[in-house]
């Protein structure tokens, strides 16, 4: 039987090929698109558009501005280094699961390897896979100085601490748990230089925070009820965004993974027990502060996204039940109910495209066919995904366009819990134009409409026949 290094190499090997053999099977969503353009700026330009594009800190997008200059600033090449943080994940879970015992850090890392969210994350242009890993680091390197504390330790604590809040700043409600135990336990005399240097750091974020936040940047958030985003999360944590049956799958995943924190309470011994209530005090009190943030109206941008980096102490949580000495085949059979829920999860998503990410790049497509001088009806924000695949791409101005070609785009609306929204495209035609041709598949439609003459027609008008008053008007390349 393989020991654990071993085990732990297969879990990491599977993982990585599981991340970077399917990086391109989704288009390129809006959000990646905006890391995109922002991160092929130059390196003062991006920074100075930080404030007013994005809405997390600047670790992320410098760490990736550089590895462009080595890969390349293609879309595979961007995600590739999320693909390598979702990798090298796999290891450090293991090392936080690893604390408990071997068991419990094979079982973390299993789930690690192939949960759908962490899988999901692994794949995308933006900032939270470097986040989830950089947390995961402070937090064993947390873990180990409660262990034995001294100087050494708690440094590393605060410096990854410190990095993984320089990548997203939703990092502080990690750190707040792990900083308040680390109080409890060692006095404030032993911990006050470790915790007062991310203070210091997070005190430097201030005025870019609240820069960002004056541009309302993250109000879409709000525009979804505080109780559905407080059940997204758990689901998410499951399942990850969007997948087939997800109810059903977050129901089973849900019931499995209750099942291992009970054998935990129930089997675990009392060592098992104390370290894994170590970790259920972090895990929910990453969630519980920004959760009461939110219904205080203090600061709402509580969603699935920005608390996932609190993935990584339930998962451990959910370990410690899987890996309990006193029950190992029951542990086994809950932990491998688990992992293969994740794996047909996974499976669902890359082979049902209306689970996919937007599929921008095949509207792109699309659009190559369309007559030179043509204009394009897309979804707002359309330009900008659009515009990776099709550089060329501009906005039209002006309150009317002139062309002899009109095509509506479409793409499929996600819902969580439900099957995606079908794309829509007018069946009418704009005046003094024909219907030249209706493409729909499962995640994007497209409606061309003709004219044997140029034609004005007014932006309102093509708003108002695309029923989106927020509607793009685009000029093809």
């Amino acid at each position: 039987m393989p020991g654990p290094t071993a085990a732990l190499l297969v879990l990491t090997v599977i993982g990585a090929t599981l991340r970077f053999a399917t990086l391109d099977v989704q288009s390129i969503w809006l959000d990646e698109s905006a890391t995109l353009h922002l991160v092929d700026r130059g390196f003062g330009g991006m920074l100075s558009h930080l404030s007013s594009g994005e809405s997390t800190p600047p670790l992320y997008y410098v760490l990736v501005w550089a590895w462009t200059k080595v890969f390349g600033t293609g879309p595979i090449a961007f995600r590739a280094f999320s693909a390598l943080a979702g990798t090298a994940l796999i290891p450090v879970v293991y090392a936080a699961g690893r604390r408990i015992s071997p068991r419990v850090g094979l079982w973390a890392a299993a789930l690690a390897t192939v949960n759908p969210g962490m899988y999901y994350y692994s794949q995308e242009a933006r900032s939270y896979a470097l986040l989830i890993l950089l947390s995961a680091v402070a937090f064993v390197c947390w873990q180990r100085a409660l262990e034995r504390p001294d100087a050494r330790r708690l440094a590393y604590w605060a410096l990854a601490s410190s990095l993984a809040l320089l990548t997203h700043y939703f990092a502080v409600f990690l750190f707040v748990p792990e900083a308040a135990l680390l109080l409890k336990r060692l006095g404030w005399r032993r911990t006050r230089v470790a915790i007062g240097a991310v203070v210091l750091v997070g005190a430097a974020l201030a005025p870019l925070a609240l820069a960002q936040t004056a541009t309302k940047n993250a109000e879409w958030i709000q525009t979804t009820s505080i109780v559905s985003r407080f059940a997204q999360a758990p689901k998410q944590f499951l399942v990850g965004l969007f997948s087939p049956q997800e109810i059903l799958t977050a129901a089973v995943s849900g019931l499995l993974a209750l099942g291992a924190v009970a054998l935990l309470v129930r089997r675990g011994s009392q060592r098992e027990r104390g370290l894994a209530w170590d970790v259920a005090i972090v895990a929910f009190g990453a969630l519980a502060l920004p959760a009461l943030l939110a219904l205080t109206h203090i600061e709402d941008v509580f969603n699935g996204r920005n608390v996932i980096a609190a993935w990584t102490p339930f998962a451990v949580l959910v370990a410690a039940g899987l890996g309990v000495a006193r029950a190992p085949r029951l542990g086994a059979l809950l932990g491998a109910g688990l992992c293969l829920v994740s794996v047909l999860v996974v499976l669902g998503v890359n082979t049902e495209p209306g689970y996919q990410r937007d599929d921008w790049r095949g509207l792109a497509q699309a659009l190559k066919s369309s007559a030179p001088g043509s204009i394009s009806v897309t979804p707002q924000y359309g330009v900008t995904p659009l515009s990776i695949y099709l550089p060329a791409l501009r906005d039209a101005r002006g309150a009317t366009v002139t062309t002899r070609e009109i095509d509506f785009l479409d793409l499929r609306g996600q819902r969580t819990g439900r099957s995606p929204l079908p794309p829509s495209v007018p069946s009418s035609a704009p005046s003094g134009f024909h219907a030249a041709g209706v493409r729909k598949t499962d995640t994007l439609a497209v409606a061309r409409f003709v004219s044997a003459t140029p034609r004005a027609v007014s932006v309102a008008a093509l708003r108002k026949l695309a029923e989106n008053p927020s509607a793009e008007i685009v000029l093809a390349p």
